[in-house]
């Protein structure tokens, strides 16, 4: 089998076990210096898909009372590095524990180190993870190429750290992950008949957008880059909303776009939007857990709003399966970077 679509398959297995192990012992300490003041600011890092990852956590950990930033490794390092101070908590997001970004920015800051910096990591053997004050093993086990495993992992992950951090029912949280691995499961155990419904809508290669809002802008923007990555397709990703400042201009005939319903709260502005996009001669398909009565809809299972940024990402990667399928490519095989980038 592809060892793509191998790991893909092996995701609800990789995601129960992190679920069912997940320890808060290490994170003690941090929620007491956390309640006694000890920080003044919180800096989520990360680069690729563990940046994406963390986005539902940085949303959610938005509501601490200190300040909360989630920033792209390179910039933090070259850009913001000023803004790390020595009341930081600095979490960094890396699977590998070695991409170079994050290993220079470890280096670049030991001479005036974090007040703590905590690791979410799949390597607890690599270099942040003995730099880390504390390391957190989001356990994927090996990955072959693109992030599947390493990438719901280090989701769930930050979903179970960000709730403890915030002293929010841990245990509710993971019965609600451990429903959603389930019905990841479910989904995938059809993998072939996910495909064959896109093929079905996607009847001739279209230029393409994925569009949504709030917690699905982390599957926007991964499921754009493991479309370029795994399919060599480029799909670009970009907030809804955005997208009507200017690239609404876009909508016609040979248009399409994937937009996901997303959020409770900001659906119905998605759906109008979808319309609009429809009225204009451009094509849309609907990404939700219900069929839309309007619009050619993708379905994905059913799941707490909080935990949906997992289930997500499912078509975006029967999408690379299929786009690579259509171009006569093995899908996931990397051609010029390698799993672990170590330059900059």
């Amino acid at each position: 089998m592809n060892p793509y679509l191998a790991d893909i398959l092996m995701q609800p297995q990789a995601l129960k076990r992190v679920i069912t192990n997940f320890s808060v012992n290490e994170l003690t300490p941090i929620t007491g210096q956390l309640e006694g003041g000890d920080f003044d600011r919180l800096i989520i890092t990360g680069m690729g898909s563990s940046f994406n990852a963390a986005y539902p956590a940085f949303v959610h950990l938005s509501q601490l009372p200190i300040p909360v930033s989630l920033l792209n490794s390179a910039e933090l390092l070259h850009t913001l590095i000023n803004t790390i101070s020595p009341r930081t908590l600095l979490w960094l997001n890396t699977q590998s524990g070695r991409s170079a970004e994050l290993v220079n920015l470890i280096q670049r800051i030991e001479d005036h180190p974090p007040g703590h910096v905590l690791a979410c990591i799949n390597d607890l053997d690599s270099p942040i993870a003995k730099a880390a004050n504390t390391s957190i093993n989001i356990d994927a086990g090996p990955e072959a190429v693109v992030s599947t495993k390493t990438y719901l992992n280090m989701m769930a992950v930050n979903l179970l750290v960000s709730e403890y951090l915030y002293r929010g029912n841990l245990e509710t949280l993971k019965i609600e992950l451990l429903e959603t691995a389930k019905a990841i499961q479910s989904y995938l155990s059809e993998w072939q008949a996910q495909i064959r419904q896109l093929d079905d809508l996607l009847d001739s290669p279209f230029p393409m957008m994925i569009l949504g809002r709030g917690t699905s802008m982390r599957t926007i923007w991964n499921g754009s880059l493991i479309n370029k990555e795994a399919a060599k397709y480029a799909v670009e990703g970009m907030n809804a909303a955005d997208f009507r400042h200017g690239p609404l201009e876009l909508a016609d005939a040979d248009f399409c776009a994937l937009i996901f319903a997303g959020p409770i709260r900001t659906s119905s502005l998605n759906r109008g939007l979808a319309l609009e996009i429809v009225s204009y001669g451009g094509r849309v398909i609907w990404i939700d857990h219900n069929p839309d009565p309007e619009l050619p809809t993708i379905l994905i299972p059913k799941v707490s709003e909080r935990t949906r940024p997992l289930v997500e990402i499912l078509p975006m990667q029967m999408l690379t399966l299929l786009i690579a399928e259509r171009k006569g490519i093995q899908a996931g095989k990397f051609r010029y970077v390698g799993k672990v980038t170590e330059i900059e």
